[in-house]
C-alpha cells in the first residue's frame, strides 16, 4: 500500500477469502477492497465494493442509476439483506471459531507433510485459519480431486475464482514453483461444519492417493530442485 501511495497507484485488495480476519480499510491502506456473501455462509451472487470517496469509478451497466450510478438494474434485495446478515452472525464467534479451525488447519498440515516430497505452499503460521494448500510432486492435483470425491472429500487444485480451469495457480506459479510441480497443488478450506474426523479422514486416505498415482506418473521431479527454485 505504501508503494502504491508513493506512486500514485489506486489500490484494490480482493478480501474474499479474509472474512475471518479483522479488516481494517485504513490500517491496510487500500483504496477499494471486495468481499462476497457466500465466504461468509450468506447468499451466492452478492458482494461488497468498499471505495474510498476520492477514487472515481465508471460504470460499466447503464440504465436506471442504482446503486449510486455505478451498477444500474433492480437490486436484489434478499441477497443483500441475507449478506448484511451473515456478516453481523460471523462476527460473533468469530476469535473462537478461528482458534478452532488454526488448530485443525496445524492437524492437517502435519499429517499430510509426513507424504514424501511434499511442499507446503505458503507461511507455516502466517496463513488463514481455514487454509491448507500443499503441493504432492510428480502428481496431477485433477486425479487427486477424482480419488479424494471416491472418498467424500472435497478439496480444489486451483483457487475458487477459477475452478474451471485445468492451469495451475498463477500464485503458486508466481512463488517459483516449476509448471510441472504446481500441477500437483491440492487446495483444502475448512469451515464450520468442518471436525477433527473430517481431518483425521484426510490425513488416512492421501498417503493411499499419492502412492497409487505415483506408481502411474512419468513425472520424476527432485523436491532439492524444486525447493531450490521457489522465492523466499
Amino acid at each position: 500500500a505504501k508503494i502504491a501511495k508513493e506512486n500514485n497507484v489506486t489500490l484494490h485488495t480482493d478480501a474474499c477469502q479474509a472474512s475471518c480476519l479483522d479488516i481494517d480499510v485504513d490500517s491496510l491502506g487500500v483504496d477499494m477492497m471486495t468481499i462476497n456473501g457466500s465466504k461468509l455462509y450468506g447468499p451466492k451472487g452478492v458482494g461488497i465494493l468498499y471505495k474510498r470517496k476520492n477514487v472515481t469509478l465508471k460504470p460499466v451497466i447503464y440504465g436506471g442509476g442504482q446503486e449510486f450510478g455505478l451498477r444500474s438494474g433492480t437490486e436484489n434485495v434478499p441477497c443483500i439483506v441475507g449478506f448484511a446478515k451473515s456478516l453481523e452472525l460471523v462476527q460473533i464467534n468469530k476469535d473462537k471459531e478461528n482458534k478452532r479451525l488454526i488448530k485443525l488447519r496445524d492437524k492437517m498440515i502435519k499429517g499430510l507433510m509426513e507424504i514424501d516430497d511434499t511442499i507446503l505452499n505458503g507461511h507455516p503460521d502466517e496463513r488463514l485459519s481455514n487454509n491448507v494448500n500443499i503441493t504432492f510432486l510428480n502428481i496431477e492435483g485433477e486425479s487427486i480431486l477424482t480419488f479424494l470425491n471416491e472418498d467424500g472429500i472435497s478439496a480444489s487444485s486451483g483457487s475458487a475464482c477459477t475452478s474451471g480451469s485445468l492451469d495451475p495457480s498463477h500464485v503458486i506459479l508466481a512463488t517459483g514453483m516449476p509448471y510441472e510441480a504446481a500441477h500437483g497443488s491440492i487446495r483444502f478450506t475448512l469451515g464450520k461444519s468442518n471436525t477433527e474426523e473430517d481431518v483425521n479422514k484426510v490425513i488416512e486416505v492421501m498417503p493411499k492417493i499419492v502412492k497409487r498415482l505415483r506408481l502411474l506418473s512419468p513425472v520424476k521431479l527432485k523436491i532439492e530442485d524444486v525447493m531450490g527454485n521457489l522465492k523466499k
